[in-house]
């Protein structure tokens, strides 16, 4: 009987060990979905800043362009006040 004993206990410490490793497996496998989810949302967060930044961008150029044009034409109305003087 005593030997039914310690197989009986070495199967139960080897099942403890197997629920404890399967349960910390599933603790890592929810934070690697959860990590991955929040990276997804992360992607989308920055392809939304970039297309932000880009529609910044082209709006500037747009600004300078028109800035010039009124260099530009200020220059123009200089040069036609100087030659009428």
């Amino acid at each position: 009987m005593n030997g039914y004993w310690k197989t009986v206990l070495t199967f139960l410490a080897a099942a403890v060990m197997l629920v404890g490793w399967g349960m910390t497996w599933a603790n890592q496998s929810s934070r690697i979905c959860a990590n991955q989810s929040e990276i997804g949302a992360l992607k989308e967060k920055m392809e939304s800043v970039a297309d932000q930044t880009s529609e910044s961008e082209k709006a500037i150029v747009r600004m300078e362009t028109k800035i010039e044009y009124i260099i530009k034409g200020v220059d123009e109305i200089k040069a036609e006040v100087k030659s009428r003087k």
